[in-house]
């Protein structure tokens, strides 16, 4: 049995996550907002897009066309 691998996309609050999750769906991707686990220095208001890590390659690049730089990428 395979797991299935997310990356999460973490933005500086829930406002500019659901921005993101608008800008991933105008590419295909879906997603969902979820609360990041807190890394240290983290701001409590950061919240994530999590997708399948299969569509991440789309997500990177739907961000770098539109200019969008989240706080950080990462796979779970």
């Amino acid at each position: 049995m395979q797991s299935t691998q997310y990356a999460m996309i973490v933005c500086r609050s829930q406002t500019e996550a659901f921005s993101c999750l608008r800008l991933l769906q105008g590419a295909g991707v879906s997603g969902v907002l979820r609360k990041p686990p807190r890394m240290k220095g983290d701001n409590a208001c950061a919240w994530g897009v999590r997708i399948l890590a299969c569509g991440l390659p789309n997500a990177q690049r739907r961000m770098d066309e539109k200019h969008f730089r989240p706080l950080r990428v990462y796979t779970l």
